[in-house]
């Protein structure tokens, strides 16, 4: 549990390849409650989706900020709002409509991208990729014993 809620330490790639899978694991299961919300109530389901994904931010924080200093990187809460605003923005507009419309397909209602949305989508896969790499494949920083 203080892998995902406490904020002390540092951690090496192992633990957090741990915690990240953990955390797809749980975002997978609440993306399958979610996407039932979205079917039985409709654009409701979407803000308390949002509200679900965002009970997976706080652990996905904690671990990132414990990887980042095994990385040794100043200034770790510039990386942190790099690496997550883009992904929150991306589900906050798709909650409000914005750079997303409700399409009727074959009776069932989902929300796609327009031009805005799908940059918003791009944008939040880049960071999604570049955090990854830095945080799960890069080597920590050597500091003196």
């Amino acid at each position: 549990m203080a892998l995902l809620f406490g904020t002390a330490g540092k951690i090496g790639r192992g633990r957090f390849w741990i915690g990240f899978l953990t955390l797809v694991a749980a975002g997978f299961l609440v993306s399958l409650l979610v996407t039932a919300m979205v079917l039985v109530l409709g654009g409701i389901g979407q803000w308390i989706g949002l509200g679900l994904l965002l009970l997976l931010l706080y652990p996905a924080i904690v671990l990132s900020l414990k990887r980042l200093r095994d990385r040794g990187r100043a200034n770790p809460g510039v990386w942190l709002f790099a690496y997550f605003a883009p992904g929150v923005l991306v589900n906050f507009a798709q909650a409000a409509g914005i750079g997303f419309v409700q399409e009727d397909i074959g009776g069932l209602i989902v929300s796609s991208p327009t031009a805005l949305g799908g940059s918003l989508v791009f944008l939040g896969f880049l960071a999604f990729v570049i955090a990854v790499v830095d945080l799960g494949f890069l080597k920590g920083k050597d500091l003196p014993a």
